[in-house]
């Protein structure tokens, strides 16, 4: 019987599970995937973006890659064959590859079908996905990318690409041409936790290299390139003498202040001019600085608002830095209340700080989970950088200690299982290179599923930032609280923020210990779910040690 046109072009449960991978599939990740696909067909209310928190290891990728293969047009069964648009965001460039890639697909669907895989007419599908979705890669002219994706229903990018983009060029992701007609690509899915705000800091290298890429990215045939050249330099220079006066206020000691220029609000006399001729040459000013167009717009607001000054003139293994810092609301990027629907894949959006925002909802995985068979010991010493980073014979006598400990555990083992992965500082993980195969540090575990064999780790320490971090986070879901920093005189805010940063701040320090506590549960959480413990049917025990001073005062 002919299907009426409706039902052709939705995608349904029935399609969905056509595409799914062969895999033995527990009851529960069924229903995550059955509930999840209808929530993302069904929930129409873009005022919010929502954020599915499965427990990691449930198969969002999977879901992910089995949606992208529903929304390619075929007549697979005798099904609809009009695509659907998709734009789905990554942190990772191996994650982008691997939900655009066949190749697994072919070899399960081939398997599982046997005889029956030409007649289905999957070869004819996976012919299709690839000629229909995109990845906008950043070692190819950027121009063409955005002719081309004109033309692939689905289109996939990094999240840093994303918040690159200006916002005539995002508007280019939401549509596509299929048979001569425009459809709109209004399902966006970000695959991890998206920058809903960003703390961007501008140092001199920034400053240098917006100024080298105004010199060999504008020709000259621009007309009014020196004068953009010229009123540049003013302004750089006008920022780093107010860098070197500011830093002059305490002789040796770290300051950290609000800064606001009295006498002048923009780049140059004339930022009409100015920018249009940034707009009309911004991919090759692109192309010799990539991040040309993020720091100049932030230059702007600089110029007309303001920002934090943060000169660190000493700190335990790390250099002396000077820039300005200044937090910027991406909540545009997600176009609020229009006709494209938002929706985030993220394990820990239930504890993660960044996501207490008014326009977030979180759909609670809490039913998929399954009984975890964990333990976690914990060795009470104390693991900050200041006491296990320096070249102090203290410091490496506590390393070597915890190496000696950590080797006989590798030794003892437990059933099959001997290998420990060390999540270290990452100036320390030298240090345990010759007796352990399997080593990570801080900050580079997240998204990837290298150790899921594993199931043993030793998390040496805790992935802590300074309080001035955590204030931004706070900050970026408060930002009333970051705006009203404008208004404070010198005096006062290099006032509050030393307070702040000793954490002698009455105001904000219950608010930043929350953060703070949540932050490192989050990125301590994803550590864990690195191992073996992250696949959905392991029953075997996962052990962890953990080091750190639980009797430190916060």
């Amino acid at each position: 019987m002919k299907k009426s046109k409706e039902t052709e072009e939705e995608i349904t449960w029935e399609d969905f599970k056509a595409y799914l991978p062969k895999h033995d599939f527990d009851k529960k990740q069924m229903d995550f995937f059955k509930n999840t696909l209808d929530y993302i067909l069904h929930r129409k209310n873009t005022n919010k973006v929502s954020c599915f928190c499965g427990r990691c290891g449930i198969g969002k990728s999977t879901m992910i890659h089995t949606l992208m293969h529903c929304c390619i047009g075929d007549y697979l069964f005798e099904k609809r064959h009009t695509p659907f648009g998709m734009v789905v965001i990554t942190d990772s460039i191996k994650r982008l590859e691997e939900l655009s890639n066949t190749t697994q697909d072919i070899k399960e669907a081939e398997k599982y079908w046997g005889e029956y895989f030409e007649d289905f007419g999957f070869s004819i599908h996976f012919r299709d996905f690839e000629k229909n979705v995109i990845v906008l890669k950043s070692d190819e002219p950027f121009k063409e990318q955005l002719i081309k994706q004109h033309y692939r229903p689905i289109v996939l990018l990094s999240t840093q690409r994303y918040f690159m983009l200006s916002a005539s060029t995002r508007e280019e992701l939401f549509s596509f041409t299929y048979e001569g007609r425009t459809l709109k690509r209004n399902i966006v899915i970000f695959d991890e936790c998206p920058k809903f705000s960003e703390t961007v800091t501008i140092d001199s290298d920034n400053l240098t290299r917006i100024e080298s890429a105004l010199y060999k990215g504008l020709s000259n045939e621009v007309e009014d390139k020196s004068f953009v050249i010229r009123e540049y330099k003013v302004f750089k220079d006008r920022l780093l003498n107010q860098m070197d006066e500011k830093e002059k206020l305490l002789k040796d000691s770290n300051v950290t202040i609000y800064w606001k220029d009295e006498h002048y609000s923009n780049i140059t006399p004339n930022d009409d001019l100015f920018f249009k001729v940034i707009y009309d040459n911004v991919e090759s000013l692109s192309n010799q600085y990539n991040q040309f167009l993020k720091d100049i717009l932030c230059l702007k607001k600089i110029a007309k608002e303001g920002a934090v000054f943060n000169c660190i003139k000493k700190r335990t293994g790390e250099n002396y830095e000077r820039s300005f810092m200044l937090l910027i609301d991406n909540r545009e990027y997600f176009y609020l209340g229009e006709d494209k629907k938002f929706f985030v894949f993220d394990a820990t959006a239930d504890i993660d700080p960044r996501y207490d925002l008014d326009y977030v909802e979180l759909i609670d995985g809490e039913r998929y989970n399954k009984p975890l068979d964990l333990l976690i010991t914990n060795v009470n010493v104390s693991t900050s950088k200041n006491a296990i980073c320096r070249s102090s014979k203290n410091a490496k006598a506590s390393v070597e200690a915890i190496r000696k400990y950590l080797l006989k555990k590798q030794e003892e083992g437990f059933g099959d299982h001997k290998d420990i992965l060390i999540v270290v500082y990452s100036s320390l993980v030298k240090r345990f290179q010759k007796d352990f195969k399997f080593r990570g540090y801080f900050g580079n575990l997240k998204g990837f599923n290298d150790f899921k064999e594993l199931y043993r780790m030793a998390h040496i320490g805790m992935n802590r930032f300074p309080n001035l971090a955590y204030f931004f986070i706070y900050c970026g879901c408060h930002m009333e609280v970051y705006r009203s920093l404008a208004e404070m005189s010198e005096k006062d805010s290099l006032e509050f923020f030393d307070e702040l940063v000793k954490n002698h701040n009455e105001e904000y320090k219950e608010a930043i210990i929350s953060v703070m506590l949540r932050s490192m549960l989050t990125d301590f959480e994803q550590n864990i779910f690195r191992l073996a413990i992250r696949n959905y049917w392991n029953t075997e025990k996962v052990h962890i040690w953990t080091f750190y001073n639980s009797d430190d005062a916060i």
